[in-house]
């Protein structure tokens, strides 16, 4: 087919995609006239607790309404995302329609940046806010960005389950020193890691629930080294975006042997490498839609994040101001943290349906599902209502150990045992 032909008969799906990924990937904003309050007697460290959502880290921060009062919110942590964002509700609540400013306290620190800074909603993909899509029933109504967490040094320590903000040049971090690039726009990192031979830019994302590389970059590295294949088809906590996109269902899972940063070596490490969303053929007209788009905020060509696969196995530090992260090392990774029954989820509504049945060595770890399948129980427990990460663990499974799905098709319930596969 003429490359003219197919990019005028792609254009109309690209375009929608790039509607559906602007959910995903709110515009680049600049977190500007940022005023920070640090009170005398907060001294320079101030520490939250933090909360588990989904695979990713969720902080309670109050919000001043124009009238005075306080309201508070579930906010993610994310060091992926450029700007503040806020539900469409909140935003209109605390008057930023009016064009006030956002005015905030994050534990003890006051935080006021200017209005035209904040995202006014997470957007939706098919049906669904975002927010409802990855945390439902959980309620989260407000995402803190890199663009402001890089006016503090910053600690995400999952063992302890806290989030710590710091004063620059106030504190010695602990742990092992990696270099990092900070946008000076939208305040993502990246550092540079070394993988097969090669330095690969990752973007360091706490807000990520595992580590996502680009399908061009895992495909290259399995032409070299196909041992490190695991399975077509996101499974387990690589499948914790949920959304009806072709990222999880068409990506494959694999374990990189080793991850070099400066002075820092990491093992056995899982990723993603992302499904084409604009199809085979899209991506050869336009390139890879997902991730094109998305390092607009990073400033430069990254292969993807490191995410919270990566993360919870170490206390991090971000010194935004100096130029550096610290790595300390709290535990291993677990090899099998991804074993369980080999299915992708997409999430409608409250329910779950199959977006993918994952294969190892061309074979379907399924057998007896389709896609569109609804997945109603699991050993006799519904999951409709559940948040994903709960329908997720309901589908953990050792390697053989059995599992009974109910189903829906097309309005009749049918029952599959099926086995726990090893990744």
């Amino acid at each position: 087919m003429p490359m003219q032909t197919l990019s005028r008969g792609l254009r109309p799906l690209v375009l929608l995609i790039l509607a559906l990924l602007t959910a995903c990937n709110p515009p680049v904003g600049r977190v500007d006239q940022v005023a920070l309050d640090w009170p005398a007697e907060a001294g320079d460290i101030v520490a939250l607790p933090m909360q588990r959502a989904s695979g990713r880290w969720l902080v309670s921060v109050s919000f001043r309404r124009p009238d005075g009062g306080e309201r508070r919110a579930l906010a993610w942590l994310n060091m992926g995302a450029p700007a503040p964002v806020l539900s469409k509700e909140l935003y209109r609540e605390l008057g930023l329609t009016e064009g006030r400013d956002l005015v905030m306290r994050i534990g003890a620190i006051g935080v006021t940046l200017g209005g035209r800074s904040v995202i006014d909603g997470p957007g939706r993909i098919g049906e669904q806010e975002l927010f409802d899509l990855i945390f439902a029933p959980r309620r989260v109504e407000a995402v803190l960005p890199a663009g402001l967490l890089r006016h503090f040094v910053v600690t995400v320590d999952p063992g302890a389950a806290t989030l710590t903000l710091a004063r620059p040049g106030t504190q010695c971090p602990r742990g092992v020193p990696v270099p990092i690039r900070v946008n000076p726009v939208s305040g993502i990192a990246v550092a540079d890691a070394w993988v097969d031979g090669r330095t690969v830019p990752l973007v360091l994302d706490v807000g990520a629930p595992f580590t996502w590389l680009r399908g061009r970059t895992v495909a290259t590295w399995l032409g070299r080294h196909p041992g490190w294949r695991r399975a077509e088809g996101a499974i387990g906590r690589a499948n914790l975006a949920m959304a009806d996109l072709d990222l999880e269902p068409a990506g494959t899972v694999i374990r990189l042997p080793r991850i070099d940063l400066a002075g820092l070596a990491l093992t056995d490490v899982g990723a993603l490498g992302t499904g084409p969303v604009g199809g085979r053929l899209g991506e050869a007209a336009f390139g890879e839609i997902f991730w094109d788009r998305w390092q607009a905020g990073v400033g430069e060509p990254v292969a993807g994040w490191l995410g919270n696969n990566v993360f919870d196995t170490v206390r991090l530090t971000l010194d935004y101001a100096s130029g550096q992260s610290f790595w300390e090392r709290q535990r291993a990774s677990g090899p099998g943290d991804l074993d369980g029954i080999g299915l992708t989820l997409v999430r409608r509504d409250t329910g779950y349906a199959v977006a993918a049945v994952a294969t190892q060595d061309g074979r379907p770890l399924v057998p007896g599902i389709e896609v569109g399948d609804r997945l109603l129980r699991v050993d006799g427990h519904p999951l409709d209502s559940l948040a994903p990460e709960a329908a997720l663990a309901a589908l953990s499974a050792r390697p053989g150990e059995q599992r009974v799905l109910e189903l829906d098709r097309s309005g009749a319930v049918i029952r599959v045992e099926a086995e726990g596969a090893g990744f």
